[in-house]
């Protein structure tokens, strides 16, 4: 058994935090010991997880039940240096998944061969340099500090300064399925389907226009816009919006559409959910480029296009066979990010570092009950 302790300065809708909730269930599946340690100040996990959570206040002392409000800067930074400090002793794992997490991690002094960093994306972009200087510089240098660095695609390999392992995000593929009806016609109306976000760098503004076009040309065109956050002042008699309130209803929400479309602007190549989500759901996948998408199993369009986005959807529309066949390899390439097969990936990764690390569980429990 191993016991692992992932700690986050609070919970969020965020796909990350999805990933960490869904591989703390595979663990504790497996038979491991699986806990969370955040500030107090956090709310509820948004993605339902069986593990224990640690609520900690800013000296790190557990608490019954987080607020969900107050301290949100440097208080959340120091309980959750506090906590770990305390708790680490307990874990033999400790995996820090967010740039500002892996600082706390070190300064508590956890051991070498139980610090990891789950990278999940490249934070610094996030981060504008010029209006949050500091959150860049601290995002920036994490990937420089001395933890066990576990990215989830080779894309960040430019970033990185030392070797890392590579464990793919996943999916529940029981919840993420294709819908059984029959292949849709030529003559049949097409559903388009995009995630609604207001970042510029998601790209949705060149679905819409992309959309707009179609539906100039067609009117028959539909588009389902999942949770929203369009451009201000932006609306269409054939758009829909659409907020699912958990995972299974946005499962629903790709079976309800024959294509969709991730037109991000950043980071090609990068694991991205929407597009596992929709291959997985046997939708056909429109996109600028994100992991697991490839020419085999979807459509894969220049950036900030939306002229080539439609053309894109017009072959979907006119030729079906296409589509399916390319829907049924991608539903075929999602098999491998299962999360009883990441969740044993990352498991391995941590048993090979601690191992060369010469960190042995059962010295660790006696030094523990020597100590007390």
């Amino acid at each position: 058994m191993m016991r692992i302790l992932i700690p986050v300065l609070g919970f969020a809708r965020a796909g990350g935090y999805r990933v960490l909730s869904e591989l703390a269930n595979a663990w504790l599946r497996a038979g491991h010991e699986v806990s969370f340690v955040a500030p107090a100040t956090s709310g509820q996990p948004y993605f339902p997880t069986q593990a224990s959570i640690h609520w900690v206040d800013e000296d790190g002392r557990n608490v019954d039940s987080p607020h969900g409000k107050g301290e949100t800067g440097l208080g959340n930074l120091r309980a959750l240096f506090a906590g770990i400090r305390r708790l680490h002793h307990d874990f033999d794992v400790v995996l820090a998944n967010h740039s500002l997490t892996t600082w706390p991690t070190v300064l508590a002094r956890v051991p070498r061969g139980k610090r990891f960093y789950y990278i999940q994306a490249y934070e610094p972009e996030y981060y504008v340099l010029e209006r949050r200087p500091l959150l860049w510089l601290l995002s920036r240098l994490s990937y420089a500090l001395p933890l066990t660095q576990i990215a989830n695609a080779s894309i960040y390999r430019h970033a990185l300064v030392r070797p890392f392992a590579i464990v793919p995000f996943g999916i529940d593929l029981s919840l993420f399925r294709p819908k059984l009806s029959s292949q849709r016609q030529p003559s049949e109306p097409l559903i388009i389907g995009t995630i609604g976000r207001s970042e510029p760098q998601k790209g949705a503004l060149y679905v819409l226009k992309a959309f707009e076009e179609l539906y100039a040309s067609d009117p028959r065109h539909r588009l389902r816009i999942a949770y929203g956050n369009l451009p201000a002042g932006w609306s269409h008699p054939a758009a829909e919006i659409v907020v699912p309130s958990n995972d299974a209803e946005l499962a629903e929400f790709y079976r309800s559409i024959d294509v969709l479309v991730a037109a991000g602007t950043v980071q090609h190549g990068a694991p991205h959910y929407p597009a596992l989500e929709a291959l997985a759901s046997g939708a056909a996948l429109v996109t600028t480029g994100f992991e697991p998408a490839t020419s085999e199993n979807a459509w894969i369009v220049p950036n900030r296009d939306a002229t080539a986005i439609a053309e894109a959807i017009r072959e979907i529309s006119t030729r079906p066979d296409a589509a399916s066949r390319r829907s049924n390899s991608g539903y075929e390439a999602v098999q491998a990010f299962g999360w009883d097969v990441v969740s044993a990936k990352m498991l391995d990764v941590f048993a090979k570092d601690r191992e060369n690390a010469g960190l042995d569980p059962r010295s660790e429990k006696t030094q523990k009950e020597n100590r007390s």
